[in-house]
């Protein structure tokens, strides 16, 4: 597997082992997880699961039969479908850290309140 698409797909959300099973499909109509497996290096003891999860994030597509064969979507969908996960996660991750630091703000101040003593609501986005 060529090692830039590999991390670019991680850095999208992907594990290795994922990335380069997506990858393996790309350019095949239909492959099955033995194929995969010796395409990408997977081993086949994985591959079953690593499809299963390619599958649920809507990035592989099976036709079922004896046995499953599995195709890739398109990049152009597969890969917008991720950045959208990608940020689905950080809006939550970026709504549970201003929680964090308003408790943490609130637990500092000497009187238990999180603006002190006559003063107005705490700036949290400004750090």
């Amino acid at each position: 597997m060529n090692g830039i698409p590999v991390q670019e797909l991680v850095s999208l959300g992907l594990s290795k082992y994922q990335a380069c099973a997506y990858l393996a499909l790309l350019g095949h109509e239909e492959s099955t997880a033995v194929e995969i497996a010796e395409r990408s290096g997977v081993p086949r003891q994985r591959v079953y699961d690593v499809l299963a999860s390619l599958k649920e994030r809507a990035l592989v597509a099976t036709k079922n039969g004896r046995p499953m064969r599995y195709t890739a979507q398109a990049p152009v969908s597969a890969l917008a479908g991720l950045l959208q996960e990608r940020r689905r996660k950080q809006r939550a991750e970026n709504e549970r850290l201003t929680l964090l630091v308003e408790k943490v703000v609130a637990d500092l101040q000497p009187d238990g309140s999180a603006n002190g003593p006559g003063r107005g609501r705490a700036p949290v986005g400004g750090f």
